[in-house]
């Protein structure tokens, strides 16, 4: 297929104006006197576009001693699945030992056999190869193929193993269920060694629709260094939501490859419950140093959390919760709530507290969202506040959060001032992490 013949395109149908990679590599290359320059190595794309164009070709020759040469795509006359011809004359190609300039994005290095985030599924997955799709004069990335038909097209078997299924198994899925997936949902994880980033932008839009687990488990399905270039180049509200659902080892290590201001700006945005809980591993000198980083009325906090024990309410809970005194007008209220900035999403509860901060009652979003906007939030309380102490444990928390079906309940000091809530989701943490060590201490007493 002549990719740059427009009137053959309008004669042939869509499905023809497909081509896989793996047809065009290692096809021989000639130049415009007909003379076998090399063969076809890899093609460079331009990544800033949802669906990237090529915008270079890179051809190879020589054995066992390769040479390399860039050629612009405007010096590309014709390329199919036989064969590319070149504008230009071979001696303008000028080929050296290698071609390894990491600032391009190309496909058989950045993407073929690569790890891939597939944005839409929520994965990782691996690329066996990649469907280009014919676009006036260039080549588009339209799909990448992560089927087993898509390996055995690589390893040049497809046209044999074809054969073997038709004959044996005539109506197998394999011979008609393509895994492509569209480009728009994947984002290479191509890493440049010197800077230890990607080398493309991650479209954070995408990133940020992915629930905050799910994010995770993308991250600790990819090895140490992607997910390390991963991490840089994520916006900050990213970065958060990977950082609190990763286990602790991979914490530490993602906070070893970033410099002070970095630890500082990530640790100021991720909830004050998640930070306590990663802190209190470090060696005490370490989490000293990191308190030093921290906004001080924030690392005041995250060291009073860090006196608690872990097991208490008071090491469980957060200092992130939303408060008004009880003079506040439910349309006060509001329109607070709409400028607040939330390091995680809040818990449906609104706290009623006197001028010294001390308790009084509690609310929630539907109830003063069905308010009169111009009476007092107390009047839209609950008419009975249930709370736990500081030194309250788990087993006390997770009765009153059972009995009284809440999703987060206040904690108080011994002078019934507000220190923070306890959500459901800290609970079960702990009441997981609890039942997997009795799990383990009772495998080992069978064992014995």
């Amino acid at each position: 297929m002549n990719i740059f013949n427009q009137e053959f395109q309008k004669n042939i149908s869509a499905a023809k104006m497909f081509i896989f990679f793996s047809r065009l590599m290692d096809r021989p290359v000639f130049d415009n006197e007909d003379r076998e320059v090399g063969e076809i190595y890899d093609i460079v794309v331009k990544p800033s576009q949802v669906y990237p164009l090529s915008n270079g070709l890179i051809i190879r020759k020589g054995f066992p001693n390769r040479k390399y040469a860039l050629i612009d795509w405007k010096d590309i006359e014709r390329l199919d699945k036989d064969e590319a011809r070149l504008r230009i004359d071979k001696s303008r190609i000028n080929f050296g030992e290698i071609h390894d300039e990491r600032k391009e994005l190309t496909l058989r290095r950045d993407i073929l056999d690569q790890q891939v985030v597939d944005t839409h599924n929520h994965k990782v997955i691996r690329v066996n190869d990649i469907q280009l799709l014919a676009v006036e004069q260039s080549l588009m990335i339209a799909h990448v193929d992560i089927g087993t038909r898509g390996l055995f097209r690589r390893l040049g078997f497809e046209k044999s193993v074809d054969w073997i299924v038709k004959v044996f198994r005539p109506k197998a899925k394999y011979l008609s269920d393509e895994r492509l997936i569209s480009w728009k949902y994947i984002q290479p994880l191509t890493i440049n060694p010197v800077s230890m980033t990607i080398k493309i932008d991650v479209p954070q839009k995408n990133l940020a629709n992915i629930p905050a687990a799910d994010l995770g488990d993308i991250f600790l399905d990819l090895n140490a260094n992607h997910q390390i270039a991963l991490f840089k180049s994520l916006n900050l509200a990213n970065k958060a939501k990977i950082f609190t659902n990763i286990d602790f080892k991979t914490q530490h290590s993602i906070l070893s490859e970033m410099n002070d201001l970095e630890i500082s700006e990530l640790l100021n945005n991720i909830p004050s419950d998640e930070a306590t809980d990663f802190l209190e591993k470090l060696p005490r000198e370490k989490t000293k140093h990191i308190l030093t980083l921290i906004e001080n009325k924030y690392s005041r906090r995250l060291s009073q959390l860090l006196g608690y024990s872990g097991d208490s309410a008071g090491g469980l809970m957060t200092t992130e919760y939303i408060a008004f005194t009880k003079e506040t007008t439910v349309q006060s209220a509001l329109d607070q709530i709409r400028e607040f900035k939330f390091k995680s999403e809040p818990a449906q509860f609104i706290y009623i507290i006197d001028e010294t901060h001390h308790l009084i009652s509690a609310t929630n979003f539907r109830r003063l969202i069905l308010a009169n906007p111009q009476e007092p939030v107390l009047n839209s309380a609950f008419p009975k506040t249930y709370f736990v102490h500081l030194d309250s444990s788990v087993k006390e928390v997770a009765y009153l959060m059972e009995k009284y079906k809440y999703f987060a309940i206040p904690v108080v000091d011994e002078g019934n001032v507000l220190q923070g809530i306890i959500t459901v989701d800290d609970i079960l943490s702990q009441l997981i992490s609890f039942a997997w060590r009795r799990l383990k201490k009772i495998k080992i007493i069978q064992k014995i």
